[in-house]
């Protein structure tokens, strides 16, 4: 078991690494626009719309980014190394494949995009989580406002 006193928590689309993913935004069933992970991390839904996440099930034509290495980095050193993204619990098996992959077994890969509370909410309650048992922990994330809520609880935070 590893015994790790800090925790690195890395977002997943386009902090680790980019996909082809899209998010669909319907109307009675009809795709209208199709988002990118940054597009969606700020899209605000219109009177009956609603987001479609089947994309996001899986991992499309992934790029590594810089922020990867950082990762399994902080993972060689026997750090914990923790997921946390937007995509729905049905990405889980899929971020975990990915990460086993590339050489990094995540402590946990939490999904938050199913919840009805904003994402920076959703991931600012994880993050208090984690940090109850680690003396350390640094998040990285693309979306300013997921980093900027990380810092008001404490959290050594970058926006990627």
């Amino acid at each position: 078991m590893r015994n790790n006193n800090k925790a690195f928590v890395f977002d997943f689309d386009d902090t680790l690494a980019r996909t082809s993913c899209m998010v669909n935004v319907t109307v009675n069933g009809e795709i209208v626009k199709q988002l990118t992970p940054g597009e969606y991390n700020s899209y605000k839904l219109e009177n009956g719309e609603c987001f479609d996440y089947s994309d996001f099930d899986k991992i499309i034509s992934p790029v590594l980014l810089e922020t990867f290495e950082l990762a399994k980095k902080v993972y060689a050193e026997n750090h914990a190394v923790y997921v946390l993204t937007a995509r729905g619990t049905r990405a889980k098996n899929a971020i975990v494949e990915f990460m086993s992959q590339h050489g990094i077994e995540a402590n946990e890969v939490y999904c938050v995009g199913d919840s009805t509370n904003a994402i920076e909410h959703e991931k600012r309650v994880v993050l208090m989580a984690i940090m109850e048992t680690y003396g350390k922990t640094y998040f990285y994330d693309d979306h300013g406002a997921n980093v900027e809520e990380a810092k008001k609880i404490g959290v050594k935070s970058y926006k990627v």
